[in-house]
């Protein structure tokens, strides 16, 4: 089977985008597995820290590897916004697919060491890792307020230089205005940046915070070279608001037809992101 870095240099060769679905449920899980086979769309498992600690690790990756193998499809496990190096480490021995650290907080010297000190360690076992320039702001919730990005936020071109060619990273996360989260309003993409970090940088571009972001705005970040797109807050309000709603039927209380109900419902929101992304039909 084609590994991760196969199918992210085809969506940059091709102009489509790999979807990243986090998931911290079964049926979740299920949902991305099913609509990958449906689809014929390869698909990176997302799961954050408090994700991966909620579920186990060792257990996630003995689901995803059983799922392989089962349906023959490409399903690739990714660290989300790892900042516990310890946990970071773990995820890489323990058969992750790829690893994201958020060096965001740090200084760029000191996001570039510690990059570089996890390439070293994840390339021996032919793991991706994705770095992290600018400051991706909100959270994973939908809410009525506004959120402000201030220009401080934004991904600096000259720090993009300096940490591609310092660190050889596989995959760089960009702030260019998206956040993470479902706000009032959401901020606009500044697709001029986007394009000047393009022009120097041949990494893989990442961009995160997919949920609330007009399926045009999607599209012409694609077109500009963001080759996977995360989302999370998207699916995890369609779980609670499927699970609110068949709780209601107070004839019903077995778990494993409630929750097929609900994966239904998954199912749904993820098949119209695989189509806004491109990715059907790419194994």
């Amino acid at each position: 089977m084609k590994d991760l870095k196969y199918y992210l240099k085809k969506a940059k060769e091709e102009k489509w985008a790999i979807p990243q679905f986090n998931f911290s449920t079964i049926e979740q899980l299920k949902a991305i597995i099913n609509v990958s086979y449906k689809l014929k769309t390869p698909v990176i498992l997302g799961t954050s820290e408090g994700e991966a600690s909620y579920l186990g690790m060792e257990e996630i990756v003995s689901l995803v590897k059983i799922s392989k193998n089962k349906y023959k499809i490409p399903l690739f496990l990714n660290l989300d916004h790892g900042k516990n190096l310890d946990l970071i480490k773990k995820a890489i021995f323990l058969g992750y697919d790829s690893v994201h650290f958020d060096g965001s907080s740090f200084s760029l010297t000191e996001n570039i060491k510690i990059t570089r000190e996890l390439i070293k360690i994840a390339h021996k076992k032919n793991i991706l890792v994705e770095g992290e320039i600018g400051s991706i702001k909100g959270e994973s919730q939908l809410s009525s307020k506004k959120i402000k990005i201030l220009k401080q936020d934004l991904t600096s071109v000259s720090d993009v230089e300096k940490f591609v060619k310092e660190t050889k990273v596989d995959s760089l996360a960009v702030s260019i205005g998206n956040i993470h989260g479902v706000y009032k309003k959401m901020p606009k993409l500044d697709l001029k940046l986007l394009k000047d970090i393009k022009k120097i940088s041949k990494n893989f571009l990442v961009l995160h915070g997919g949920s609330g972001i007009e399926n045009k705005e999607i599209k012409k970040v694609i077109r500009e070279g963001i080759v996977k797109i995360n989302f999370n807050t998207e699916i995890r309000i369609i779980w609670k608001n499927s699970l609110r709603k068949y709780l209601k039927n107070k004839n019903e209380f077995k778990p494993y037809k409630i929750l097929n109900l609900v994966q239904n419902d998954i199912e749904k929101k993820l098949e119209e992101k695989v189509y806004l992304l491109n990715s059907n039909n790419k194994l």
